[in-house]
């Protein structure tokens, strides 16, 4: 099966949420890079599973999107939380700002939220989209860097925690996948989409977002721990399941038996047989 990524929010949108953003002026992430050394990192998400794992978070703690408010709501403050997806429904999720955060915020991020956000400290990054972020930092003589990452603020988040220097990143909530009817801690802001997809012989109710964040982070992990970093991902879901074939991941509420491993790895041969022979129909029912 084959997804492609559509942008939730209209370019000129975009483009002028990035142009307000500089007109505006804002504190630059630069400052925020290689200052980390090392430490471990939490990087929440808001799956189901983190209702049960929240105690367990380690280290520096960054939330992404909702997971800012359920945490403050658990009396946990964040070091850092990340907004990044321009849609101006994510002023919702800082309801609870609080002034013991700092708030990584995408320069393509709508100006509701940054009026959400005033008074507090928030610093801004770009995020590498293809929206045309470079223009306005040539035109303004700026040296920023362009944050990679992935569709998804859990993906987009290791790539920030790398540039600070978080070597040791443990992902909570990103689940991936539907839990019972729920696909986020403190419910949707939106109608998602259910699909059924089978990753490595089982089978998970999904919806095609998520779907690609489990494949941006199979893109996005290995560049990373290639510097040298480590990565624990908690919880259960499809994203976990997914990771605990992954080389070097530890998944400690995912274990995979060696009969598993072994099963995986026959059916990735006889997907890639069929491949070679052009019968992709037949390898999408097998993946």
């Amino acid at each position: 099966m084959r997804f492609e990524a559509h942008h939730n929010t209209e370019e000129s949108v975009r483009v002028d949420n990035i142009r307000a953003t500089f007109e505006r002026g804002y504190f630059r992430f630069n400052e925020l890079m290689n200052t980390a050394d090392g430490k471990p990192m939490s990087i929440v998400g808001s799956g189901p599973s983190l209702s049960r794992t929240y105690k367990e978070l380690v280290g520096d703690i960054m939330a992404c999107n909702s997971a800012h408010d359920f945490l403050i709501g658990k009396g946990i403050i964040p070091k850092y939380t990340l907004f990044w997806d321009a849609n101006p429904l994510i002023a919702k999720f800082a309801r609870k700002p609080h002034h013991g955060v700092t708030y990584l915020v995408a320069s393509r991020c709508h100006p509701d939220l940054f009026e959400a956000l005033k008074g507090y400290r928030v610093i801004v990054f770009h995020a590498l989209t293809g929206e045309p972020v470079d223009r306005f930092l040539v035109e303004r003589n700026l040296m920023e860097p362009l944050v990679g990452g992935g569709s998804a603020g859990v993906t987009r988040g290791t790539h920030l925690a790398g540039a600070m220097g978080y070597m040791d990143m443990h992902l909570f909530g990103a689940d991936s996948s539907y839990s019972e009817d729920a696909t986020h801690v403190s419910g949707s802001v939106i109608d998602q989409q259910k699909m059924r997809l089978r990753v490595c012989g089982k089978w998970f109710i999904t919806a095609p977002w998520m779907a690609m964040q489990v494949a941006d982070f199979k893109l996005v992990c290995p560049h990373l721990q290639k510097m040298g970093v480590k990565f624990t991902v908690h919880g259960t879901g499809m994203f976990p399941y997914a990771a605990s074939f992954m080389d070097g991941i530890v998944t400690p509420d995912v274990k995979v038996g060696l009969l598993d491993k072994a099963i995986r790895l026959v059916s990735g041969w006889i997907v890639l047989y069929f491949e070679l022979r052009g019968d992709n129909k037949y390898a999408e029912l097998m993946q």
